[in-house]
């Protein structure tokens, strides 16, 4: 039986961050945009920003400030089946709102750029 992902592990400018189940991740990469003339449709190729969303808890000792938008800064993501992916260039888009509900963060990186292992 083949592995699947069930786990994210998320590091931000060096910090492991606990994240709650559901993150996601988006690599950046060129897609094809629908161009319609007429009564056809062609194809024309953009770059598409890369994104990783993930909801990390804010624990004691932790500072919410660490996560306004501010300067690119290195975002790293660990699958438990071993896939990894560095991006050095993230950024946080939008300060993130801090729930009372288990110190629940939502925060939305995007990025330019990355490189994948695999294991």
């Amino acid at each position: 039986m083949a592995e699947s992902v069930g786990v994210l592990s998320i590091w931000w400018l060096g910090t492991q961050y606990d994240c709650q189940k559901g993150s996601s991740i988006r690599l950046p990469a060129m897609r094809n945009v629908t161009q319609v003339a007429g009564y056809t449709a062609h194809r024309s190729r953009e770059f598409q920003q890369g994104q990783v969303k993930a909801t990390p808890l804010l624990l004691v000792g932790q500072s919410l400030e660490t996560f306004n938008p501010g300067d690119e800064g290195e975002l790293q993501v660990l699958a438990d089946t071993g896939q990894s992916w560095v991006f050095p260039d993230a950024y946080i888009t939008d300060a993130p709102t801090l729930t009372d509900d288990g110190g629940k963060m939502p925060i939305t990186w995007e990025m330019s750029t990355y490189s994948e292992t695999t294991s």
